[in-house]
């Protein structure tokens, strides 16, 4: 066992006399060991050791998604993890493992499925725009050839680094195709006003291109049981909606189950036709599309309106139901209340929020 610091050749953490040296990280109380150069931030120690963590901004500080609880061996913390992390976090020793430096042996709790997580290398065999902002990239995964996931997970898409910023961007999409499909992954871009990773996907990608996404991750899946289900999802939120009920088609799932999807017009409505026939497959699905604001060509003769005035109009006593949402916060934070007023609990609420 390691006591302190040792000194070895490499490129992490300058010590003395041009040598480097290294210090223990140690994970789950000893479930995984590693040694990172002194003064490395966690984030890239880890990555270096193929343990990949959520890191949408790829290690800016900026997203606050690389949480990791630190028992031991933690410096004090800088400004830019003040500013994201709450009190009660920092109480618990909370850090964003792109900000902590290592300095000496360190300690760090991570959720299982981190260390089940892997880096795949893949091709983009199609490409489909859907509406005028969303295009669905299918990826053959190449090294390792497929993916085992549960239906609502999520994977971290990686845009390279460019020649005025070699660090590769970080983004999370949800996998909106079946765990049956572990060697092609079917993911949901929307479209964001100069967002990078979108502009790389919407301007550049191109069929046959390589790609490389880690993962899989996430606890957004649905539970085994027979309660009643409730799914909602917002725009590109219904990406990990269909993947479970395609998933669930596949199974002979005959859960009671209703899914409404709110967008703005007829054009921002995807994957209408499957999942209208996902209806045959599962008989007791019922599929609501809720338009926020149709316009008059969309000649739309269904729901309309903001989903929570149509959540308390249309749904029954929840106590006995399970939720799943995806979307933005606003979407998800007042679906929810208008839930909780029809008797939902918090123990059966799940969700998937992004901005």
């Amino acid at each position: 066992m390691m006591v302190g610091p040792t000194t070895v050749r490499s490129v992490d953490g300058r010590g003395s006399g041009g040598q480097y040296c290294r210090v223990r990280v140690v994970i789950n109380d000893g479930e995984r060991d590693l040694e990172a150069g002194q003064g490395q931030p966690l984030l890239f120690a880890l990555m270096r050791e193929r343990i990949y963590i959520p890191s949408a901004c790829g290690g800016r500080a900026s997203c606050g998604q690389c949480r990791v609880r630190v028992l031991s061996g933690a410096p004090g913390y800088v400004e830019e993890e003040r500013k994201i992390l709450g009190e009660q976090e920092m109480a618990r020793g909370v850090h964003l493992a792109c900000q902590l430096r290592v300095r000496q042996e360190t300690r760090i709790e991570l959720p299982r499925g981190y260390l089940d997580a892997r880096s795949y290398r893949g091709t983009v065999g199609r490409i489909a725009d859907l509406t005028r902002d969303m295009r669905e990239i299918e990826i053959d995964l190449v090294e390792p050839p497929g993916m085992t996931f549960l239906a609502g997970q999520y994977v971290q898409f990686v845009v390279p680094g460019t020649e005025n910023d070699p660090q590769p961007l970080y983004r999370a999409y949800s996998m909106a195709s079946p765990p049956s499909r572990p060697r092609r992954l079917a993911l949901l871009f929307a479209r964001v006003t100069g967002g990078a990773c979108t502009s790389h996907v919407f301007e550049k990608l191109r069929v046959g291109d390589p790609v490389t996404v880690n993962g899989p991750f996430g606890s957004f899946y649905l539970r085994d049981g027979e309660r009643p289900l409730v799914f909602i999802a917002g725009g590109s939120g219904v990406a990990p909606v269909r993947a479970m009920l395609m998933d669930m088609a596949e199974r002979g799932a005959s859960r009671t189950a209703v899914f409404f999807f709110s967008a703005r017009s007829r054009a921002d409505l995807v994957y209408t036709d499957d999942l209208r026939a996902l209806q045959g497959r599962l008989p007791s699905l019922r599929f609501v599309p809720v338009l926020s604001r149709p316009l008059p060509e969309d000649r739309w003769d269904g729901e309309r309106g903001g989903l929570p005035s149509v959540l308390a109009r249309l749904l029954p006593p929840l106590d006995a139901h399970e939720a799943y949402l995806c979307g933005g916060p606003g979407l998800i934070d007042a679906s929810i209340s208008a839930m909780k007023s029809k008797g939902l609990r918090a123990e059966h609420t799940f969700y998937d929020k992004f901005s």
